[in-house]
């Protein structure tokens, strides 16, 4: 059943976050937040007390990188200027390469890094080419070893989150001195084609310690 608090973003050709050297540094694709309700919720504050991020998205991906998903932009307190592009960054969702969607998660420090797990054959063969609903989760994680933050797939069903990647320098540097904010962004890295790329979205859901 297809949820029913729905939110769209559309991406036009050319729109991409990724980082890479030498030069590229890309941070031009739209972003968006969860239509205001009655009880319109926090979804940016300090990093040391983010504790996890959940969003649903479904798409019609046509292109090479088509992508949608959660994104977690750092900046640091003392940045003067909001507008420009965050010093770090992650995303994850479901991005269109090598023929399939998959689930992807780019994590940028200094420069990005990249992975991707195949989805479940009842997502991946949604009808219509739509990717089917897929829920990713962010969540902070502590252990033994030290402080991160797990990027999961929500089993469809089950509710299990299906690990898919920890990314551990997020609270290495400082964390008071950040902040992070939370949004669903869409993209359409490739270039010269004709038209933008919708994604739907649905179950924004940020939580924060209090």
């Amino acid at each position: 059943m297809a949820p029913t608090d729905i939110f769209t973003i559309t991406a036009d050709p050319g729109t991409d976050i990724w980082r890479k050297p030498p030069t590229t540094d890309v941070f031009n694709a739209p972003t968006a937040l969860t239509p205001a309700g009655p009880h319109p919720q926090r979804t940016s504050g300090p990093l040391n007390a983010f504790l996890s991020a959940r969003l649903s998205l479904n798409f019609t991906p046509q292109e090479t990188y088509d992508q949608g998903g959660l994104l977690l932009s750092l900046r640091r307190k003392s940045d003067s200027d909001n507008n420009a592009p965050p010093s770090k960054w992650i995303k994850t969702g479901i991005e269109l390469y090598n023929g399939a969607p998959r689930v992807s998660t780019v994590g940028c420090d200094r420069w990005a890094d990249w992975s991707v797990a195949d989805l479940p054959p009842s997502s991946s063969s949604a009808s219509g080419g739509e990717t089917g609903w897929t829920t990713v989760v962010v969540e902070k994680d502590k252990d033994g070893n030290g402080t991160g933050l797990w990027v999961y797939r929500v089993a469809e069903g089950s509710g299990e989150k299906v690990p898919l990647r920890e990314i551990c320098w997020v609270f290495g540097e400082d964390p008071e001195a950040w902040e992070v904010e939370v949004h669903a962004m869409a993209a359409r890295p490739e270039k010269g084609v004709q038209g933008g790329l919708t994604v739907e979205f649905a179950g924004l859901e940020v939580k924060w310690a209090s």
